[in-house]
């Protein structure tokens, strides 16, 4: 990464709350097992935190494992700049899959930018155009099997999404479900870092040395929530 002093890319934070998740050598036998199983595996990245330490994980197993960005068209500068250094650094095997239609062509086809418009013009799927959509596309040319970064302390909904599936995940050798997920079309999706909380995925990119997207760090100075550590715990 540069040296420039941009402070989302300062790892002091980040080193400060270096702790006890920092050997991943299970969860990489565990990436291992899940490839051999399926027959090879790609990876989902988004440029933030979750993913990037997924796609580092999984690139420890196989250097050359395809990486897959979908590219909605309205991301910020800051992810596409990560993005690309990280994929010069890492020499990642990158593939972009486009969403179909672009996410700016979705809204003003939905009347999001029609001030006069009393109701959307048509009903407004962002999931299946930005994820589902895509990740068909990604499975149909990379395999059934890839891992993301999705984690069950995310929200209420992943969680149960991981519940459901813990019975399927004990039967394939995973520890209480293991962040695997199955569907009906044949595919399947893990998640190594499912049961990590926020804090360990910090600890993980530390103990690394990856700086994290800048993107964190502006969001935080424009009043978000906080998402780095902001002090020594």
């Amino acid at each position: 990464m540069s040296g420039e002093s941009d402070p989302g890319l300062d790892l002091t934070r980040l080193r400060a709350v270096r702790g006890r998740r920092t050997d991943p050598a299970q969860l990489l036998e565990q990436i291992s097992a899940y490839r051999d199983r399926h027959g090879g595996m790609w990876v989902a990245w988004s440029g933030g935190k979750d993913s990037t330490a997924v796609v580092d994980l999984a690139r420890r197993v196989d250097a050359d494992v395809p990486v897959v960005f979908y590219d909605c068209g309205l991301d910020f500068p800051e992810t596409r700049t990560y993005i690309a250094e990280l994929t010069r650094v890492w020499n990642l095997n990158l593939h972009v899959v486009p969403t179909e239609p672009d996410l700016l062509t979705l809204l003003i086809a939905a009347g999001d930018f029609d001030p006069a418009a009393p109701t959307r013009q048509v009903r407004l799927d962002v999931r299946r155009a930005m994820i589902t959509d895509p990740a068909t596309r990604a499975h149909t040319r990379f395999g059934p099997a890839n891992l993301w970064g999705v984690r069950a302390g995310e929200s209420s909904g992943r969680l149960q999404l991981y519940r459901t599936q813990a019975a399927h995940g004990r039967r394939c050798g995973y520890r209480a479900g293991g962040g695997l997920v199955s569907r009906t079309d044949g595919t399947t999706t893990y998640s190594p870092i499912w049961n990590w909380t926020t804090e360990h995925v910090w600890e993980y990119l530390a103990a690394r040395n990856i700086a994290p997207n800048p993107i964190y760090a502006k969001l935080t100075t424009l009043g978000a929530t906080p998402a780095m550590p902001a002090s020594t715990p």
